[in-house]
């Protein structure tokens, strides 16, 4: 009997996670597996069904929404045959325990893939944490050994054997080969005689954007800074200060609004590099989305940058919450143009070998019963 999956994502195209979900049901439907995917976009390649929506004018009809788009992605999963759910989890909030708990009344067996295995924001709720990685969670899936090591603490010894670790996939097929450097400069208003570097996606504190703007006093002055993504929760304010202090507004281009995926195009066409002076994460889809572009990567020096760049080979790594560090590496990486040709191209080798959605569909598809 043919295998069936589906994946629950009410978040979806809101936080990039679309491709995720399209790619990892591409490549599983090349091994047999039938998957439906329940979200708020569209997809002429796999089965997706548009259950939820993506912005809200209230909280009240967010919740409605959700609601309704929850009970709706269960009952097609019966009506399909599907018996197993892909949910992803990056706190434990009370939508996630509601996606849960629907799933469970259901009678869904639900692979947990935890992209963040504690919220950065200080959402997870202890409770909702317990039920859903002791006692709803058929199987657990972490992206990386660091990711392993930091759940295992957290989570009854009774279910450490449900833990696997898979890779988060690359995104080589998604560049669009049409859009140029040139074109994208033009077309976002940027210099063609400028290095930029970017800062790109949702911001919180834990990503250091302080680190990044106090090392561009010491980057040469033709290095432009592009800062893109979403607020958030985050005050911007206190970086605004920031900027005006080190009398730097003039090299930096901000765009603090949500990034559609054309936009995204653009910016990961227009810039030299991609800069993550992060603090702490789990697992960064921005990383694998730059070296999937062939853009340079300057990440700082923690475990799960570690696991992904390897030092002058496929990218550069700074000591962690140190700008003189970071602007050394940057600096020294636009004085030398074949070292950024080479990164350039090690890194989209890498996501092509290492992190191949036909190896990552294999290991979920043994998570199947």
């Amino acid at each position: 009997m043919e295998k069936r999956l589906a994946i629950i994502d009410p978040v979806g195209i809101k936080s990039g996670m679309n491709h995720y979900d399209i790619y990892l049901c591409q490549a599983l439907n090349s091994l047999n597996v039938q998957t439906f995917i329940y979200s708020n976009f569209d997809s002429k390649t796999v089965h997706a069904k548009v259950f939820f929506g993506t912005f809200f004018s209230s909280t009240f009809s967010q919740t409605m929404n959700f609601l309704k788009g929850i009970i709706l992605s269960c009952m097609d999963c019966r009506k399909q045959g599907v018996k197993q759910v892909i949910v992803h989890v990056f706190s434990t909030h009370n939508m996630a325990f509601l996606t849960y708990l629907t799933c469970k009344l259901f009678g869904l067996k639900i692979i947990t893939i935890s992209h963040d295995v504690s919220s950065f924001t200080n959402q997870d709720n202890k409770l909702y944490h317990k039920l859903i990685y002791n006692h709803w969670s058929d199987q657990i899936v972490v992206h990386n050994e660091y990711s392993k090591r930091n759940i295992l603490p957290l989570i009854s010894t009774k279910v450490h054997s449900k833990i696997r670790i898979i890779k988060h996939g690359g995104f080589t097929d998604l560049p669009d080969n049409k859009i140029s450097k040139s074109f994208a400069r033009n077309e976002l208003k940027l210099n063609t005689d400028t290095f930029y570097i970017l800062f790109f996606g949702r911001m919180k504190p834990t990503k250091r954007l302080d680190i990044l703007l106090n090392a561009m006093t010491f980057l040469k002055p033709k290095i432009h800074l592009i800062i893109a993504g979403e607020t958030g929760k985050e005050n911007f304010e206190k970086y605004q200060q920031r900027i005006d202090e080190l009398n730097i507004a003039d090299r930096i281009v901000l765009d603090l609004n949500y990034i559609s995926d054309s936009k995204r195009e653009l910016y990961f066409k227009a810039a030299d590099a991609m800069i993550l002076p992060y603090e702490i994460i789990f697992q960064s889809g921005v990383l694998l989305m730059s070296m999937s572009y062939g853009l340079p990567v300057v990440a700082s020096k923690i475990t799960p940058f570690e696991e992904v760049v390897e030092h002058e080979k496929n990218g550069l790594l700074f000591e962690s919450l140190n700008a003189n560090d970071l602007a050394n590496k940057i600096n020294g990486l636009f004085d030398d143009s074949k070292s950024i040709l080479k990164y350039s191209k090690a890194s989209v080798d890498t996501m092509k070998t290492t992190f191949s959605w036909t190896e990552i569909a294999a290991a979920y598809k043994r998570l199947l019963s």
